[in-house]
């Protein structure tokens, strides 16, 4: 695995030095792993000569407040919305997707063929849907984007400063929900290396900082009787899922990341093998955050709708007038990703993370 990532970072660092223009996209509604990994990629381009801008066409009053204030910090970058990009871009410039390979995801999406190459960076599932790239790294045991782009950044000695330092564990955290999951070896070893740089918890968890009206917000997804539970037979022992959404007032506009938010609570503090909440992100589409484990592939239920995602995390997003109906579909849909016990193989991320806790304990 380390040598495959230092063929792809010798391999970008040569596309990168042979274009005038890098142009870096991460998925729509970033979140921290999008836009530190952007930033990461910002830099690294930067080092080799080349003219790096990030393209963030989100309504930046819509980001989560952390996301802003990332964005807002580093406004003497070359940060461009789609039209300014429309503007600039010429024949001798190249594309970098990181935290997504879906075309769908990205806001540049109708112009890939104004790029001389596509570069994708990556921890997620390719499909169908997947970018077509001349050059990508995608792996499924990184814990997030930031954490590839880190090791990109070391591998090819490019230096930087302890603030991208803390944007890029901002990514790692949001991920891994503070080292909780999706975690190896050399997820601690890379924050670790961000840590020598100068990067700071206390200054990332100001960043995941919520204010009381926003908690109450995403709490409004799951509380009272917004939470349906569901047995599941299937399997040798019984399955229990959780189907969350702002019954009484279903048509509430929340952000996306509220509804993972909501779904993370879910499958930490209440006894259920997966978590789906749904949520209306503008009048007429509907956004899913699905969250399982061992008993539940919640990437192959997303899939099933018209999402993706991996076993334990997946989203959909899904245009509809009927909230209520996508909650029947994904119910139906549940015994797709139900495995049995003697079925389960353990993640090796995971298994990788449980060692290392065995030798601390040592």
């Amino acid at each position: 695995m380390g040598d495959k990532i230092k063929l792809f970072s010798s391999e970008l660092d040569k596309k990168i030095v042979k274009n005038s223009k890098v142009f870096i996209v991460g998925h729509n509604e970033l979140d921290f792993d999008a836009i530190g990994s952007a930033i990461g990629l910002y830099v690294l381009t930067k080092k080799r000569g080349a003219e790096p801008y990030i393209i963030v066409n989100d309504d930046k009053e819509k980001l989560e407040p952390g996301v802003k204030k990332i964005i807002d910090t580093c406004s003497s970058m070359n940060i461009i919305d789609k039209n300014k990009f429309l503007d600039i871009v010429d024949d001798n410039s190249i594309l970098i997707v990181t935290d997504t390979n879906k075309k769908e995801l990205i806001s540049v999406a109708d112009y890939l063929d104004k790029f001389k190459d596509v570069v994708i960076i990556d921890h997620h599932f390719l499909s169908d849907e997947s970018i077509n790239a001349s050059l990508s790294y995608v792996n499924l045991e990184s814990s997030s984007a930031s954490e590839i782009v880190t090791r990109i950044l070391n591998i090819t000695k490019t230096k930087y400063d302890s603030l991208i330092a803390n944007y890029l564990l901002a990514g790692i955290c949001l991920d891994t929900d503070r080292f909780k999951k999706n975690t190896s070896a050399l997820t601690h070893d890379i924050a670790e290396k961000l840590i020598n740089h100068g990067a700071e918890m206390d200054f990332v968890n100001g960043l995941f900082l919520q204010d009381f009206e926003s908690y109450c917000h995403v709490a409004s997804l799951i509380i009272y009787d917004n939470t349906i539970r569901k047995i599941y037979t299937e399997s040798l022992s019984p399955v229990q899922v959780s189907f969350s959404l702002n019954r009484k007032m279903p048509k509430s506009i929340y952000l996306k990341e509220d509804c993972a938010k909501a779904a993370d609570r879910m499958i930490k503090f209440i006894d259920t093998d997966a978590s789906f909440v749904m949520c209306y992100v503008d009048p007429e589409n509907v956004h899913i955050s699905a969250r399982g484990g061992k008993r539940v592939n919640v990437g192959k239920i997303m899939e099933n709708i018209g999402g993706g995602g991996n076993y334990q995390s997946a989203g959909a997003k899904i245009k509809s007038d009927d909230i209520f109906l996508i909650e029947k579909k994904i119910m139906e849909s549940v015994p797709l990703g139900i495995s049995s016990e003697e079925t389960i193989i353990d993640n090796p991320v995971e298994m990788n993370a449980k060692q290392l806790v065995k030798k601390i304990n040592k």
